[in-house]
């Protein structure tokens, strides 16, 4: 088995369960020090580039029974050629691999940020249309890289997408540190009037779906799932749960959604007029849609195809994860 994107959230995650099991797999990414950790577990490590090394990829990759493609760069704002690297050129370098050495089975994770729409959006099915333009570099680059797998697809690759909704759990390296860094200032604001119901995903479920993908019969090539952990909940709640579970007083202060929309436009202009676009906003118009608007996804196909049961509550998940982060705070001697 070899799983992309290993020294990431859910790679290492994927890795890390498969060989529990008694699956020997090859991780790949870039960061050795998650290597070496990843090698203590028992994961085989390789160290490549996706984008900048499709020989030694095609060599790591030949004689795997199976590819789970996790790398991605997954942010709202950044260079352009990044995105592409990283999330367009990795993955057809991934895909190629997979078609020189017959791979039996691929396993793309892409995202429902490709369905992302500055409105509400409930009980989303994987064939609802994308709204143009693409949000931004990170939505339209994962637009091309799942379009790129599902032509390989058409062409014979057996190969399966997941879209798994906002990944979190311990070790989360993107959407719980960014929402904790806003909040260490005491003050989170709050989107819009309303209390918009949003979908989760817990990291044990993610990974669940993944394991099921890999198993699946070939009569499912080609085909896109959307995976949630199933729980709706009120941003409220959700945002309440993690600060109290990690120690953190915070104070919500309300925005009109309007104001946040051209306070985030004026911030991006800001960045590309006097920093050229390296400089990153405190928050993009992209983020406002995803923490404004409602956004859930129907799971009914993974459920039927793939027999995914999600294990667990995302408020009793959220607890668990706002306790590890504050253990591991607190052990560092951090503010909890």
């Amino acid at each position: 088995m070899f799983v992309t994107g290993a020294t990431g959230f859910l790679g290492g995650a994927v890795a890390r369960d498969l060989t529990g099991r008694g699956v020997r797999v090859v991780g790949a990414g870039r960061n050795r020090e998650k290597g070496a950790a990843l090698e203590a577990a028992g994961v085989a490590f390789h160290p490549c580039d996706l984008a900048h090394d499709p020989d030694g990829l095609a060599r790591a990759v030949a004689g795997s029974d199976a590819v789970v493609h996790c790398a991605a760069l997954s942010a709202p704002w950044g260079p352009r050629r990044k995105f592409v690297a990283a999330n367009v050129t990795a993955t057809r370098h991934v895909v190629a691999a997979c078609e020189r050495g017959a791979v039996p089975r691929l396993v793309h994770v892409s995202t429902p940020s490709v369905l992302s729409a500055p409105r509400e959006q409930i009980q989303l099915t994987e064939s609802t249309a994308w709204a143009t333009p693409p949000a931004n570099q990170y939505v339209a680059t994962k637009r091309r890289a799942e379009s790129h797998v599902l032509d390989a697809a058409r062409k014979g690759l057996d190969a399966i997408v997941l879209r798994p909704k906002a990944l979190f759990g311990p070790g989360d390296t993107t959407l719980l540190p960014r929402v904790l860094r806003v909040a260490a200032r005491g003050r989170f604001p709050l989107l819009g009037d309303r209390d918009p119901s949003m979908d989760l995903t817990w990291i044990g479920d993610a990974v669940t779906a993944v394991r099921l993908a890999l198993e699946a019969p070939s009569t499912h090539r080609g085909k896109v799932y959307h995976v949630t952990s199933g729980d709706p909940q009120p941003r409220s709640r959700i945002l309440e749960t993690i600060f109290e579970a990690c120690g953190l007083g915070v104070r919500f202060r309300r925005i009109p959604l309007d104001r946040a929309l051209a306070l985030a436009g004026l911030l991006e202009g800001i960045s590309r007029a006097f920093t050229l676009g390296r400089w990153e906003p405190p928050f993009t118009r992209f983020t406002v849609a995803e923490m404004g608007f409602g956004v859930t996804l129907n799971i009914d196909a993974a459920r039927a195809d793939l027999g995914y049961r999600p294990a667990a509550g995302v408020i009793e998940r959220l607890r668990e994860t706002g306790a590890a982060w504050r253990t591991a705070h607190t052990a560092q001697g951090a503010r909890p």
